[in-house]
């Protein structure tokens, strides 16, 4: 998704042993998204797929702490950076309580469960230096 097409972008981060292709197979299962298109280059590896006017990207940087330097919001020891981009047109893009409640607490606590991890709901993304910075974890037993 073009950035001139995304109205916000939620940034989510955790820990996992496994490997892309295997997080992102249950990625999808867990959320029950078509199959991800997985691609790679120099620094990092990716899963990607658009689905219903939201993005959702995994990606797994190859070396520690990468993820951090690229976002400094992301928690240490984080080493999958998860984005959940919202196109334009998705008919709740302006409707924070709908995104945060039925998008993002959706899409975590799935993800705690399924990794057993806890996820990190770390920053919103709403253009070119607007950004709102949180701290909010999702764990197993939310």
């Amino acid at each position: 998704m073009r950035a001139d097409q995304t109205k916000r972008q939620e940034h989510l981060s955790l820990y996992s042993p496994l490997e892309l292709g295997d997080f992102c197979a249950k990625f999808k299962t867990s959320l029950g998204l078509p199959e991800m298109h997985l691609e790679a280059e120099n620094e990092t590896e990716w899963g990607l797929i658009e689905f219903e006017n939201i993005e959702y990207n995994v990606s797994r940087p190859y070396e520690k702490g990468t993820l951090q330097e690229w976002d400094d919001s992301t928690p240490p020891d984080c080493n999958f950076g998860i984005v959940l981009s919202i196109h334009k047109n998705h008919p709740s893009a302006n409707d924070t309580k709908w995104i945060n409640d039925n998008l993002v607490a959706v899409v975590a606590n799935r993800l705690a469960s399924t990794f057993e991890t806890t996820v990190y709901y770390h920053r919103t993304w709403f253009g070119i230096d607007k950004n709102d910075i949180k701290n909010i974890t999702f764990n197993t037993n939310n």
